[in-house]
């Protein structure tokens, strides 16, 4: 039932303008406008913008620096700089009351009134995933705050208009207060002591910190619109506004304080700004903020001086052309403007490390670089981006050990770069492996994954020391996390083991590597994919469980049970058992699927070694919040069991923008995690980390194995979809390293015809080492037998109508065991291969009409040619 009342629920998701959300805080209801511009012509820059109103978490952020705010307040809690070291504005002491401090403190008098603070109650903003403006008026004064950010410079801008709304001219006064003691990188050391400048010709303020931990850094606050009138340069923020501040209770010019470098303080950039307006005039303070090395600085400044809306704009084009390459319509508005705010969550989410510019998780949260984030990420970025892959393979190569062992995260950690490597219960092991077969079938670029043969070969060996006799994979995490220490089977390891045993195998035959070990790796994935089934299915809970160490039974619902019908790992029938298993343990009828269920990780602290609080309380964090991937891979298992349709009304719910802004405690994200907790709606659905990379990836990946592709280890396949009255999908498919178009059109499960470049291909699976411009796919009866999957490389496929025959060419290796699946409207009669007829191993199901045929054979050649008569 709450299953079927979420999929009620979620058809008001949908449309131009959205409804009206009700946001279950202390802040009151809210106004949603989405304005996007119509994406007919692909040659137009989507304006990907969303006005909001309501209590949210934000961050922004460009290559050299990011922001985060909460509570909508315009007032940043954390500024973080990443060049020439990752170091912050950071005046927080606990992470999970962050919220509580600020970094910056602006205030405000018109007229002749009294004194006030800006950003202690929420703004209206306007949001796009490179910049945001924040917004407030009254009947004195209009309020606007915009945060933007550098292309090549590290810095960013942030621009405060105050205009007179009142009747008659009046003086105003505007105050600004930056924090400028940093706080290191990892190690979150606070350095609060620095020597200070003040530039009266730029009107700029430099804090200088002579710390090797900081590198050095030189921190500057410049000023490019209206110009200060009085200054200050020392003196703490002290967390949060406050009344006993200096210009709050002072009716005189800053003190314009500067510190020596033989008697250093805590730095800050104070400045007052006095102008008398007159009605619907307007005060416009730009500051550029940003850090460099000492002897860079000022030449910054004086450029950006300048040069700073050329910087803005060079940056925004970036991220809108890289959203703008490509295309994914379906017509529904909630899906395609999602897809089009993911794209733009992957071009901005990269930072500047050690001379070099990568994807990181967040655009001020993280200054880490973490291989699983990339790699999960260009998981789907396969599918429409293949030179980004090919430079993240690179980069994590370029870090690995004189071992091939690749990283896990590398930063900045006091005095250097610092790698943490994979050790062999890493998932990036895996993640590596997978994400790499899948950019060799669709780039077909056989010289890089030459390159990376020997690091994909360390990384199967290292993981598969914990493959135990049981032909499980063992871990001492609770499975999907890397929390707790109970070492013992699990799923998840299993599940990714088997995988990238396949993906192993295809690219080694790809390359002509390890030959004589490829029927070995086959038969393991084979024993451990029966072991999964036969050892970790548990009937009674209907679902893929655990197990502690000494033997004991993991009882507990883990979200990375579910990735085990994408990967093909469950026969149908236990497919809609664990669908169903966790719609009845593992759901919340308005933000989807749990990390784990049930939350009881406090009482077993001392059992799996938990450290503190790290794994959150009940229905926070990794104590069955809601997790993006688990409702990806929960969407997965829907799309697996050939339920589309319910899968489609989740990702709406669940993933869009729009679908999330219209849930609890809602807001424009695709975010990392959300409190579950539906006892408490001051918190239920909170968000934390609202524009995630690996969040846009997931919904990027769901998309594509909704509407348009399944993939094996060693084929991509069409398996099209499309809504009700829907009339034509569209999208860009990278394959053998084309970017292809697809087109699909008609209505119905089957595929009636396929025609690349024009000529009709009776197979949905794509030919191999063929680069198509166009694919056209129409929906309905089959007109003529096709190949649906198969899981060795289809060399050639054609129908000879006289002969009513299909005839087709499978490359495998000698020994591998082929399945492959046909669709027909006529009913086969006999299977050949190479010109002997295939006894058994053959199975045909009557689809009201429609034949669908699945043969095995092992392959006695390299290539074997096929041929069914009808």
């Amino acid at each position: 039932m709450k299953f079927k009342q979420f999929l009620e629920d979620v058809g008001g998701v949908k449309g131009g303008l959205i409804r009206v959300a009700v946001i279950l805080s202390i802040f009151a209801v809210v106004l949603i406008i989405l304005r996007w511009n119509k994406k007919s012509d692909f040659s137009m820059k989507p304006d990907i913008k969303v006005s909001f109103q309501g209590d949210s978490q934000i961050e922004v952020g460009g290559p050299y620096a990011g922001v985060e705010f909460h509570h909508s307040s315009p007032m940043p809690q954390r500024i973080s700089f990443f060049y020439p070291v990752a170091n912050s504005l950071d005046l927080s002491t606990d992470y999970w009351k962050r919220d509580s401090t600020f970094v910056m403190s602006a205030g405000i008098r018109a007229g002749y009134g009294n004194k006030e603070w800006i950003g202690l109650t929420p703004y209206s903003y306007d949001l796009t995933p490179y910049g945001v403006t924040f917004h407030k008026s009254d009947n004195q004064k209009n309020v606007k705050i915009s945060y933007r950010f550098c292309n090549d410079k590290p810095a960013m801008v942030v621009a405060y208009e105050i205009t007179n709304k009142s009747k008659d001219a009046q003086p105003f006064e505007f105050y600004t207060h930056l924090e400028l003691s940093l706080k290191t990188s990892h190690t979150y050391s606070l350095k609060s002591k620095a020597w200070t400048e003040y530039d009266s010709s730029t009107k700029s303020i430099y804090a200088n910190f002579d710390d090797s931990e900081t590198q050095n850094a030189k921190v500057f606050v410049a000023n490019a619109g209206e110009q200060p009138e009085s200054y200050n340069t020392v003196g703490s923020l002290k967390n949060y506004p406050d009344n006993n501040d200096w210009w709050y209770k002072n009716y005189s010019s800053l003190p314009e304080l500067v510190s020596n470098k033989n008697n250093q303080r805590v730095p800050a950039a104070e400045f007052l700004y006095k102008k008398n307006l007159e009605p619907e005039e307007t005060m416009t303070v730009i500051q550029i903020i940003g850090t460099s090395k000492q002897n860079e600085g000022k030449g910054i400044v004086s450029y950006l001086e300048k040069n700073y809306n050329k910087e803005i704009n060079e940056y925004e084009k970036s991220v809108l052309d890289k959203v703008n390459d490509g295309k994914f319509v379906t017509g529904d508005t909630t899906i395609d403007k999602s897809y089009l705010w993911a794209k733009g969550i992957l071009a901005v989410n990269k930072h500047y490390i050690n001379n070099n510019f990568v994807p990181m998780p967040c655009p001020a949260e993280y200054n880490f670089y973490f291989t699983h984030d990339v790699l999960v990420t260009d998981y789907a970025a396969v599918n429409f981006d293949l030179p980004r892959v090919k430079n993240d393979l690179k980069y994590i190569a370029a870090h690995a050990d004189k071992d091939y062992i690749i990283p896990h995260a590398y930063y900045w950690k006091d005095n250097s770069y610092k790698t943490e490597f994979a050790s062999s219960d890493n998932w990036n092991n895996f993640w590596f492996i997978i994400t790499s077969g899948s950019y060799l079938r669709h780039s077909g670029d056989i010289k890089l994954m030459k390159f990376l043969y020997p690091y994909l070969t360390k990384s199967l060996n290292q993981t598969l020391l914990n493959k135990k006799d049981d032909d499980l994979m063992w871990e001492a995490h609770i499975d999907g996390s890397d929390l707790a220490n109970s070492y013992g089977q699990r799923t998840f390891m299993t599940s990714l083991a088997v995988e990238s045993l396949k993906e192993y195998v295809f690219v080694s035959m790809m390359l002509g590597e390890n030959q004589s070990g490829l029927v070995k790796y086959e038969e393991l994935a084979g024993r451990m994919e029966k072991a999964l089934n036969e050892k970790l299915w548990n009937d009674k809970q209907g679902f893929l469980i655990n197990y502690y160490k000494g033997g004991k039974i993991d009882t507990h619902y883990y979200m990375g049970s579910l990735l085990a019908p994408h990967f093909n790992l469950l026969n149908r029938e236990r497919t809609d058992v664990l669908v169903n298993s966790a719609l009845s343990h593992l759901f919340d009828p308005k933000l989807g699927a749990y990390n784990m269920y049930p939350m009881d990780l406090g009482n077993l602290k001392d059992f799996l070694e938990l450290k503190g609080d790290e794994a959150g309380k009940p229905f926070y964090y990794a104590n069955g919040g809601i997790w993006v991937n688990a409702n990806a891979w929960f969407a997965l298992a829907l799309i697996a069991g050939d339920k589309k349709d319910e899968a489609l009304n989740f990702i709406k719910k669940t993933m869009t923008v729009d679908g999330i802004i219209n849930s609890p405690n809602g807001q424009p994200a695709m975010y990392e995690y959300r409190i579950s907790d539906y006892n408490n709606p001051k918190v239920y659905g909170k968000i934390d980390k609202p524009q995630f990379l690996w969040a846009a990836g997931w919904y990027l990946y769901s998309l594509y194995h909704l509407f348009g592709i399944s993939e094996n280890p060693w084929n991509i396949s069409f398996t099209p979809y499309l809504i009700t009255n829907q009339k034509s999908c569209e999208f860009s498919l990278d394959v053998f390293g084309r970017a292809s178009e697809i087109n699909i059109t008609g209505n119905g499960r089957y595929i009636q015809s396929v025609k690349y470049d024009g000529r009709e291909i009776p197979s949905a699976v794509i030919p191999c080492n063929t680069k198509y411009k166009e694919i056209n796919i129409v929906l309905g009866r089959p007109s003529a037998p096709y190949i649906s999957n198969s899981n060795s490389l289809l060399e050639n496929s054609s129908f000879e109508a006289g002969r009513k025959a299909l005839h087709f060419s499978l490359k495998a290796f000698e020994g591998h065991v082929n399945t492959t699946q046909v669709i027909s409207p006529l009913q086969p009669k006999a299977v050949y291969i190479n010109g002997e007829k295939l006894n058994g191993n053959m199975n045909i199901n009557n689809e009201n009409g429609v034949y669908i045929l699945d043969i095995s054979f092992v392959h006695k050649s390299v290539e074997e040619k096929i041929r069914i008569e009808y």
